[in-house]
């Protein structure tokens, strides 16, 4: 199936039909046609809206994405930030006993 758009609304009002002896009624098709034009106007304007909609939905879902994976870095760094102050914490800590041990021992011996 084509996307080609063969009828546009002039293309449509210009229409002439042959005129045959019994055809149809000339203001009758041109009254038809009238309403075809407006019906294809209308479609088209649909179809315009919905282009643009498409685009306004494509930009925010860009835009979104880029949101999702500055989130998903800042996350990420968060955790290795807490992954590094976790292990310094517990430097620290083994710090803290070693001195804690040592003042003990320094204690014991003054009081020796």
């Amino acid at each position: 199936m084509e996307n080609k758009i063969r009828l546009s609304p002039k293309r449509i009002l210009n229409k002439e039909f042959s005129i045959e002896t019994k055809g149809y009624s000339a203001n009758e098709v041109d009254s038809y046609l009238d309403i075809v034009k407006e019906d294809y106007l209308n479609f088209q304007s649909m179809l315009n809206e919905s282009y643009d909609e498409i685009e306004s939905l494509q930009k925010e879902n860009a835009a979104l994405r880029r949101k999702l994976n500055e989130l998903l870095r800042e996350r990420q760094d968060q955790r290795d930030n807490a992954h590094v102050m976790e292990e310094s914490l517990n430097n620290n800590v083994d710090v803290l006993r070693r001195i804690s041990q040592l003042e003990r021992e320094v204690y014991h011996k003054n009081k020796d």
